[in-house]
C-alpha cells in the first residue's frame, strides 16, 4: 500500500508552506525557518516544472533542498560578528581594575549599587563607606566590583 498515493500535492501547496515558514521565521528566534522556506519554495518549483512527480519524490526533494539551503545559508550568511574574541569580553571588565569613582550613597552591609563608567554594578567593600567617599576598584567577582576606600594621601 502506497502511503501517499491519494495525496495530491501541487506546486502552490509548497509555496503556501514556504510563506508559512517565513511567518514562523518572523515570529520565532533563529534562522532555521528561512532555510526551510527556501526549500519549500524550491520543491514547489520542481513540482511546477515536473507536475507528475510523486509525493514521495517531492518530500525527498524538500529534504535535499532543506539540507542544501541550510549548508549554503550557513556558509554565506553567518551572523555578523563584532570581531570580539572571548578574551575581549573580560578585558572590558578588567579595564575597571584600578579605576576610581565616588560613592553616590553610603554602603549597607558593605554593599551599594551604583553606575560606574556607564554600567550598573554592585560595589562591595570590607568596611562601611559613606556617601562621597572616593573608592578604587581592586577586584571583580561576577557582577560585583570589589572596592577599597582611597585615602586622602593616596595618588590616583
Amino acid at each position: 500500500m502506497n502511503l501517499f498515493s491519494e495525496l495530491g500535492i501541487e506546486f502552490w501547496h509548497w509555496w503556501i508552506l514556504a510563506c508559512l515558514m517565513l511567518v514562523l521565521e518572523m515570529l520565532l528566534p533563529g534562522i532555521i525557518f528561512l532555510w526551510l522556506s527556501v526549500a519549500a519554495a524550491a520543491a514547489g518549483f520542481v513540482v511546477l516544472l515536473v507536475p507528475d512527480v510523486s509525493v514521495e519524490l517531492q518530500l525527498i526533494a524538500f529534504g535535499v533542498f532543506s539540507v542544501l539551503s541550510f549548508v549554503i545559508g550557513r556558509r554565506f550568511f553567518r551572523p555578523a560578528r563584532s570581531g570580539a574574541q572571548e578574551e575581549d569580553v573580560s578585558s572590558t571588565r578588567s579595564s575597571l581594575l584600578g579605576k576610581t569613582t565616588v560613592l553616590t550613597e553610603k554602603t549597607t552591609n558593605g554593599r551599594v549599587r551604583q553606575n560606574v563608567y556607564g554600567s550598573s554594578w554592585v560595589l562591595k567593600s570590607d568596611e562601611e563607606l559613606v556617601e562621597g567617599q572616593k573608592v578604587r576598584v581592586c577586584g571583580i567577582e561576577g557582577s560585583t566590583l570589589l572596592v577599597e576606600a582611597v585615602k586622602a594621601d593616596d595618588p590616583d
